[in-house]
């Protein structure tokens, strides 16, 4: 199967939306996305992180590959 580098750049950039949040979760007293009053959300910090690893992961595997001869 042929590798597709739209949805290897559209995987990234999501990669890096997800990056973004879990750096807002990590580091912002909020309640959005979050119920109860502001604080600190740990599990959804860690969980933006997971989902960063794995949109990274999957863009590796939908990029297209090079073939060397």
């Amino acid at each position: 199967m042929r590798g597709s580098r739209p949805l290897a750049l559209a995987l990234l950039v999501l990669a890096v939306i997800f990056a973004l949040v879990a750096i807002f979760y990590f580091t912002q007293k909020t309640s959005f996305l979050a119920s109860g009053r502001p604080a600190l959300h740990w599990k959804h910090a860690i969980v933006f992180t997971v989902l960063t690893l794995l949109a990274v992961v999957a863009a590796n595997f939908a990029r297209p590959k090079s073939i060397r001869a």
